[in-house]
């Protein structure tokens, strides 16, 4: 749809809640190592560490709940109740929204056997616990790979200070003089973290930081073509332009096959789209929707001449009936932001 392309409060409450979880998981992460290590001070002792490790995991659930629950009900990336419980289905970025399935699986699998530890025994629960250490790494994956403001400055700030973190802990952990860890494991320990630390930031940094992600990562193209992310800002009121006083156009023929390219300017709630013919260069398409309206405004001119102007579907591609002539335009976002498409004229049928 390609109104779909104007966030909605949800979206970002959808996005808030996500970081928010991160930054719980970060700390759910550091203040395990912190407890494994038997770590404590005058001022902070043992059981206060393991007393909020335990109920951050416990909140961080409740955050990934609204996170959840917000990104399904939001109609924008088309997540269902299904993508977010089995892994890698969806049309959204499958892999990368996957892999925060598996992640919050994890998190569940693990507060339950919390709860359960005195039934199941500290030696299982200890083995299960161990799957902590893949929550976080799948969870700053699915954050980069699905996050559409990961670009940002402050997104990056939060990524990039989450990483720090944990890492200084995990080389604390093994460095440190109370450490325990044995002088082959500990060398093997910190040449995989630094391998990895290494690996996640070239990822970073060729894939969500670089420009054309968003179509390699799997965003289905009705949203690629019109989303507001990336997309130029404009004013608040975006809409067709309001042609010129001009002699009558002939009408719009049929029996078109033309390729059409342009760009897309939008706001959180209004979408402009403005096409020009490959074919003929006099021949300007423009598409305006407001809110997230399953119609919209097409305008079709010739020479600054208007042939049509007409109510639109825009649930997949635009469809409209000019005169007695049907126009069908797919789109789609190509990897340098601009919009390619293709447009189709038949003789409307009665």
């Amino acid at each position: 749809m390609i109104a779909a392309a104007g966030p909605t409060p949800l979206w970002y409450a959808a996005r808030s809640t996500g970081y928010v979880s991160l930054l719980m998981l970060t700390a759910i992460l550091v203040l395990g190592i912190l407890t494994t290590a038997r770590w404590s001070n005058p001022e902070w002792p043992r059981f206060l560490t393991q007393a909020v490790h335990r109920n951050l995991s416990l909140l961080v659930l409740v955050f990934l709940l609204i996170h959840i629950l917000t990104s399904t009900i939001d109609p924008f990336a088309g997540i269902s109740i299904l993508n977010s419980v089995i892994p890698f289905t969806g049309s959204y970025r499958p892999v990368w929204l996957g892999l925060g399935v598996v992640s919050l699986e994890l998190l569940v699998a693990l507060a339950i056997t919390s709860l359960l530890r005195q039934r199941i025994g500290f030696s299982v629960w200890r083995v299960i616990h161990w799957a902590a250490y893949a929550c976080w790494p799948l969870a700053m994956l699915h954050t980069l790979g699905t996050g559409s403001d990961v670009r940002s400055t402050w997104a990056v700030v939060v990524s990039l200070a989450c990483l720090v973190v944990v890492v200084a802990a995990i080389a604390w952990r093994l460095v440190g003089s109370q450490s325990g860890v044995r002088p082959l494991m500990r060398l093997a320990s910190l040449t995989v973290t630094g391998a990895a630390t290494a690996a996640l930031l070239g990822f970073a940094a060729a894939g969500p930081l670089h420009s054309g992600w968003a179509k390699a990562a799997g965003t289905p193209d009705r949203l690629l073509a019109l989303s507001s992310s990336g997309a130029p800002s404009v004013s608040p009121a975006v809409a067709a332009p309001t042609p010129s006083p001009a002699l009558p156009a002939p009408a719009l023929p049929a029996g078109l096959t033309d390729q059409v390219t342009g760009t897309a300017v939008s706001n959180a709630t209004d979408v402009s789209v403005t096409l020009t013919d490959a074919r003929d260069a006099k021949l300007r398409i423009t598409v305006a929707v407001h809110g997230r309206q399953a119609t919209g405004q097409l305008t079709i001119s010739e020479g600054g001449a208007v042939i049509c102007t007409a109510t639109a579907s825009v649930l997949q591609d635009v469809q409209a009936t000019c005169g007695g002539t049907a126009v069908d335009i797919s789109l789609s976002r190509q990897p340098d932001g601009t919009i390619a498409g293709q447009l189709i004229t038949q003789v409307a049928r009665n």
